[in-house]
């Protein structure tokens, strides 16, 4: 948007002067209008409604004056929350055109749009450079307390009731100031430290909608972000399973105009079906088998510095792990493997394989390669020392 183009709906949306407007965004460098002339905007055109019905005008003027200061309330509404930047202290006017029909402001997808704003500014706090952070704070605020409630301090608002909105339930501590404590508790964090599905209880207020499943991009004005959902199965209380690539899901280099036409008429194909969901979860340690291996090729699950002290900590499930996998009766592949050692010197004491076959020879090939792994196994735990047989 031109800043002729900005100062013209201003002045047409707001009733404030031309000049004026042109003299705002002069001071502030930009398409900006600083939080304290948006108050005052609302003040005026809110004392100027109340006048004109103490003085009888008429219906049309009236509803001028409200529409104007209902408009300056809701620009200031969505920038200091779903829209917020780092300043502070002043509001994009390019928001403004989403309230020009005050009767379709709720038809927006003000969802999405909080969505792409916080994946956004999210993306830049991941670089060492950022050390600032804007978005929808008070959305991540809520999912961290709500999926790791003993993290940082809250308390519950007494007023809260389940017909409110999930996020009013929390008011926030004062928390940390040093990033360390945060680190330690995420690097040692256990599964029982988790609430993956914290939103059960509330789902009779603000039922699951379809329309969660839609796995690709996301877009707000000049802004994407990619939304996909099959990463991240245990909030739905599926078992989580390996992913397929985010390239699948989400294009590279989609245009705008083309993430537009894929939402329009293409969104119940882009949800993820019934198959790809995978069951439902028993316990809260449930995932496919090979997920844990995967995940740890592909992310950072461990805070630590660059050149860390010591070796990063084990799992912190796998005590859990180990449980699971032995109520399972899985295999040790120590005894796997003797128990292949023992049949093949059975099968050669016996004359099973006459010697000079091609299959005496592979059954010797394969008793070569097992003897050097039993023979080193036996001689360490000779010397007190314990390792994981089941690597």
């Amino acid at each position: 948007m031109s800043r002729d183009e900005a100062a013209d709906m201003v002045n047409s949306f707001l009733g404030v002067d031309r000049n004026v407007v042109m003299g705002h965004f002069a001071k502030m460098n930009g398409l900006h209008l600083k939080h304290s002339d948006v108050e005052d905007i609302y003040s005026v055109n809110h004392g100027l409604a109340d006048k004109a019905v103490a003085e009888g005008k008429s219906a049309h003027e009236i509803k001028l004056y409200r529409d104007r200061s209902i408009r300056a309330f809701l620009l200031f509404l969505v920038c200091c929350t779903i829209f917020s930047n780092k300043s502070s202290y002043y509001v994009d006017v390019v928001y403004l055109q989403y309230f020009q029909d005050l009767s379709a402001v709720r038809e927006w997808n003000w969802g999405a749009a909080a969505l792409v704003h916080l994946q956004h500014y999210l993306d830049d706090a991941c670089l060492v450079t950022v050390n600032q952070m804007a978005g929808y704070m008070s959305l991540l605020q809520g999912w961290i307390i709500s999926h790791f409630p003993g993290l940082s301090v809250w308390a519950q608002d007494p007023i809260y009731s389940e017909g409110m909105p999930r996020n009013a339930k929390f008011v926030p501590g004062a928390g940390h100031r040093e990033p360390s404590s945060y680190r330690n508790s995420l690097d040692n964090i256990q599964t029982y430290d988790c609430v993956f599905s914290p939103y059960d209880d509330h789902r009779h207020v603000r039922p699951l909608i379809n329309s969660c499943w839609f796995s690709g991009w996301l877009r707000c004005g000049n802004l994407k972000a990619k939304h996909l959902p099959e990463r991240v199965l245990r909030q739905f209380k599926h078992v989580q399973g390996i992913p397929r690539k985010p390239d699948l899901s989400a294009t590279p280099g989609m245009s705008l105009c083309e993430i537009d036409r894929v939402f329009m008429e293409e969104l119940d194909l882009r949800m993820i079906a019934e198959e790809m969901r995978g069951q439902a979860v028993v316990s809260a340690w449930d995932h496919e088998p090979g997920y844990m291996t995967w995940f740890y090729k592909v992310s950072h699950p461990v805070m630590r510095p660059v050149q860390a002290p010591a070796s990063p900590p084990r799992p912190p499930n796998l005590e859990v792990l180990i449980e699971a996998a032995e109520a399972r009766n899985d295999p040790n592949m120590l005894q796997v493997c003797r128990g292949v050692r023992d049949e093949v010197e059975r099968s050669l004491r016996e004359g099973e394989a006459v010697e000079g076959t091609p299959v005496h020879g592979t059954l010797r090939r394969i008793l070569n390669l097992l003897n050097p792994v039993l023979t080193c196994r036996r001689l360490k735990r000779g010397r007190g020392r314990r390792y994981n047989t089941r690597e």
